[in-house]
């Protein structure tokens, strides 16, 4: 499987918060998280990895050609955009196929996660596969809206969730290269992640089909990352028994 992080951020919730050290630096279980993620990435048998990464965090560049030098199979694309939609088109440029996206700071149940690549695998090109949680810890998530059929209609931004029921984005992304090119066609051009994955359920002909993790989260401040190390200490602790 083919994979895309979206590093490009500044991580301005831990800045407020006093945290100096660059958001994908920020170490969760004693390891940088980027390089956390990118080793649950390797032991899911990546072809390649790559990287929309901040060449303006200090330190971030050079410990990725690090792991880049380790690996073999990353590739760093050094960028700096506007939004969190060309991070993720920065990302996913050289990648063909299908792949899965996610920001650096995505947290989920590994035995879930690679049930999700086979399933991602296994999607045609004209269908997206789209991580969602009903595990809520944020204070504006995206909402998914799900049809009868099983597929996902609709997003909203914060607010109230539909009236289906409340179930988010779990930050993960599985698509193809015609996913990309159909939002690039639909005529409007996403500001946001979150206005991506809206675009490519509402304005195009692509299928956009949910896989539900029973919990998933991002690290976006000291409370998160208490969380994350918290829940990583129980996951390895139910794989040792």
């Amino acid at each position: 499987m083919k994979y895309a992080i979206l590093a490009g951020g500044h991580g301005s919730r831990f800045v407020k918060e006093g945290v100096q050290t660059p958001k994908p630096m920020v170490e969760v279980m004693g390891e940088p998280m980027i390089g956390r993620l990118i080793g649950l990435l390797q032991g899911c048998g990546a072809e390649v990895i790559s990287i929309a990464a901040n060449p303006r965090m200090e330190g971030f560049i050079p410990y990725l050609e690090e792991l880049k030098a380790r690996w073999g199979n990353i590739v760093v694309n050094p960028v700096i955009t506007e939004n969190s939609y060309e991070s993720l088109l920065a990302a996913t440029d050289c990648l063909d196929g299908r792949f899965i996206g996610m920001t650096v700071d995505t947290v989920f149940p590994m035995d879930e996660f690679r049930s999700y690549v086979a399933a991602v695998e296994a999607m045609g090109d004209e269908e997206s596969l789209m991580g969602l949680t009903r595990y809520i810890d944020d204070e504006s998530p995206l909402y998914a809206r799900i049809d009868g059929r099983g597929e996902i209609i609709d997003y909203r931004y914060g607010g109230e969730p539909f009236a289906e029921g409340a179930i988010v984005s779990a930050g993960l992304y599985g698509l193809s290269r015609r996913c990309m090119e159909a939002v690039r066609d639909s005529g409007h051009y996403p500001e946001s992640l979150s206005d991506f994955q809206r675009t490519l359920a509402v304005r195009t002909a692509i299928e956009v089909l949910p896989f539900e993790f029973t919990k998933a989260f991002d690290i976006d401040n000291l409370h998160d990352l208490g969380q994350a190390n918290e829940f990583f200490t129980m996951s390895e602790c139910s794989a040792d028994v």
